[in-house]
């Protein structure tokens, strides 16, 4: 952090928010099975910016509604079952995270989920309510 710098200004900087979302399971004591459902999520998200990026010169050939398969979205209209299933299988250090909350947490992300079904923003909105007190 640099003196000349106000630290508001620092924090932030893109940078921080992942290392802060990195460091996140350290500060609340995380146990290592978290720390290996973080390691392969992270896995699997490279794996899906690999697949990404190889996929440009090939030619689009959609099996399902592109409503269903999407690598930054969950499948909209998901009942709750559903949908903490999908985040279980697709999330899974959200998911962890998630498993914490009471009945009424769960809930505010279901809802959320439903006008919002970017992984970034639920894995965002599960972090948010974590932070707060019930």
């Amino acid at each position: 952090m640099s003196l000349l710098n106000p630290p508001s200004e620092d924090i932030a900087h893109p940078g921080w928010t992942s290392l802060l979302l990195l460091a996140i399971p350290l500060l609340l004591g995380a146990n290592d099975g978290y720390l290996r459902e973080i390691e392969e999520e992270a896995k699997r998200q490279a794996a899906t910016l690999t697949i990404d990026q190889t996929s440009d010169s090939l030619p689009a050939t959609p099996v399902a509604k592109p409503e269903e398969i999407s690598a930054d979205r969950l499948a909209s209209s998901l009942d709750q079952t559903a949908f903490e299933q999908a985040l279980r299988e697709t999330l899974p250090g959200t998911y962890a995270l998630y498993q914490q909350f009471d009945a009424t947490r769960r809930q505010a992300v279901y809802v959320f989920y439903q006008k919002d079904n970017r992984l970034g923003s639920i894995s965002e909105q599960v972090i948010q309510l974590l932070s707060t007190k019930p």
